[in-house]
């Protein structure tokens, strides 16, 4: 890649001084160029933290002592460590953070990237060698990467570290709030999703290695979660931000109404259905206008989505892949199944939502909230990228006992993983073999995962549902006199 190329050649002559092998293994001429040394650098430092999130989540599920306030901080402490970690990391493994930095750019000199690509010319500038494109995040980010790029004054490595650390105050701040609302269980609660979310790599690799952006809308997300009991209107302000970071989290205010709408009923405040359905609309007003004002900065015909739209051609990943598997192997055609498993995740969605309309609690809150996001990610987005977990994940780890919840963390877990042949071999190589091929052990992995870190009830009850079944499929033998 030219850019990364010249970037890295900047780099090896800011470091000309030093010793040559170490200039060397800097730069270009690294040994992981190799593949199989590139793999072994690559999968070896994620699979050491993986197994511990595992063994540890599966560890607090069958932990017969109390789980302490010092105990749970500790959870905390740790991921928060593993993110300054991260801070000093170059983004070579995806380049988003570069496209925010272009896009914000752009605005600072006028420009509305939702219109108008970046040029070759200004990408140049920075280690970023994809074509040149318009915005597909939300408008409020486009506000918050034209502050950035503001402060920075395009200069490479401030921008980087800008976005960084935002990023990862945003990751710190999700953590925080996990660990509050799950302490308004117990602290085991508490301790089992700072572990979820906490001590998956996803987390700190891509918000503040990678500098993704997915954690400014899912920090949103859990302070709309947070001031969801108090029923005032910061929650639905925030829920506002989080949608105008990236729209998928829109879909939420499906879970915010039911559960607003059953809760205003059963407290008799608005004992009218009208009355009801006003007082939730006039509760929203002002995250609706906080919104809408974001937007028409930038939105001046229905083009302003074209960038979003071309992103739906994009095909990885995703569970109905596991049915192309199938399809490759056998020849024949399934796509009625794969629109059933797509349809599965929205079916189950579904049933959580009439699970909070008959009981609005907030563990019913939350496990609606998860099986929605879920349904986005695996239902209606065309392909997966390891990050998108971050969207589930958050809201998994509010309901970490749930076995649900535990699947979301084996698919956050084994995600990356199965990128790495698309990475590694994008071009020149037979995609069924980079992209489909490796929803087969990501989604059957993420499923054996879950089984093993059930806790000791939830196991027993599977194991005494299998023995159930083997018996009922059993077929007997015709009785001879």
């Amino acid at each position: 890649m030219p850019n990364q190329a010249a970037f890295f050649d900047r780099l090896a002559a800011s470091i000309a001084d030093f010793s040559a092998p170490l200039a060397h293994a800097l730069t270009a001429g690294n040994v992981f160029t190799h593949d199989g040394l590139y793999f072994l650098g690559y999968c070896l430092p994620l699979a050491l933290p993986v197994a511990m999130a595992a063994w540890l989540f599966r560890r607090l599920s069958d932990f017969g002592g109390p789980i302490t306030k010092a105990m749970t901080d500790r959870l905390f402490l740790w991921p928060v460590l593993f993110t300054a970690a991260c801070l000093p990391s170059v983004p070579v493994m995806t380049q988003d953070i570069w496209f925010s930095a272009l896009w914000g750019e752009e605005i600072v000199r006028g420009l509305n990237p939702y219109y108008v690509p970046f040029t070759p010319e200004q990408a140049a500038a920075f280690p970023f060698d994809e074509v040149p494109a318009m915005m597909t995040y939300g408008p409020l980010w486009a506000v918050v990467s034209a502050g950035l790029m503001a402060l920075s004054g395009g200069t490479v490595w401030l921008t980087g570290l800008l976005f960084k650390l935002l990023l990862a105050g945003a990751w710190i701040g999700g953590l925080a709030i996990i660990r509050r609302i799950g302490r308004t269980h117990d602290e085991a609660t508490a301790a089992a999703g700072l572990v979820a979310f906490g001590w998956l790599p996803i987390g700190h690799i891509y918000s503040a290695g990678e500098a993704h952006n997915d954690m400014a809308m899912v920090v949103f997300m859990l302070l709309w979660l947070m001031r969801l009991p108090a029923g005032d209107r910061a929650g639905p302000l925030a829920l506002a931000a989080s949608a105008a970071c990236k729209y998928t989290s829109a879909a939420l205010v499906v879970v915010d109404f039911l559960y607003r709408f059953r809760k205003s009923g059963r407290a008799d405040r608005h004992p009218h259905l009208k009355g009801r359905i006003i007082a939730y609309v006039l509760r929203g007003v002002p995250a609706a206008l906080f919104f809408l004002a974001v937007l028409f900065l930038f939105f001046r015909s229905p083009t302003f989505f074209d960038g979003v739209r071309g992103m739906s051609g994009w095909q990885w990943l995703q569970p109905a892949d596991v049915v192309r598997v199938a399809e490759r192997m056998t020849g024949m055609d399934l796509a009625p199944l794969r629109w059933l498993v797509r349809g599965a995740f929205a079916a189950f969605a579904l049933w959580t939502l009439t699970m909070l309309y008959r009981r609005p609690t907030l563990e019913n809150v939350w496990k609606a909230a998860t099986a929605v996001m879920a349904a986005v990610v695996f239902g209606l987005s065309t392909h997966l990228w390891p990050w998108f977990m971050l969207w589930p994940l958050a809201l998994a780890a509010l309901v970490p006992s749930w076995w649900f919840s535990r699947w979301i963390f084996g698919v956050a877990a084994l995600a990356p993983f199965a990128v790495v042949p698309f990475w590694r071999y994008e071009d020149g190589y037979d995609p069924f073999y980079t992209k489909t091929l490796m929803a087969l052990p990501l989604y059957l992995g993420a499923t054996v995962l879950m089984v093993w870190m059930l806790d000791r009830k939830d196991r027993a009850a599977v194991a005494a549902w299998t023995a159930a079944l083997a018996g009922r499929l059993r077929i007997a033998r015709p009785h001879r006199s």
